[in-house]
């Protein structure tokens, strides 16, 4: 397993957040922070307690493990579209 820095969870967290649908403001309000903290979280300026990544998870329905790895690394691929002329 390798090191991420802050700057790097707050990107996975803002990512997993968007990707779930959240704006930030209400993000914030539903796992009770101020929107300017869930800022600092995301930008890297402001360390998360694991309570909290536990929240974040929980809120997110994904395993707090999954907040350190890059959405983007998790999900499936889209579907190649082919193009077929004959249709």
């Amino acid at each position: 397993m390798h090191n991420l820095t802050n700057q790097q969870l707050g990107n996975n967290i803002r990512k997993w957040r968007n990707l779930r649908g959240y704006q930030q403001q209400n993000f914030a309000d539903v796992i009770g922070i101020a929107k300017s903290s869930l800022s600092k979280i995301e930008n890297g300026s402001q360390e998360a307690k694991i309570g909290l990544l536990q929240k974040i998870a929980a809120c997110l329905k994904i395993k707090v493990t999954q907040l350190f790895t890059d959405p983007s690394e998790l999900l499936p691929p889209p579907p190649i579209m082919t193009y077929n002329p004959g249709n």
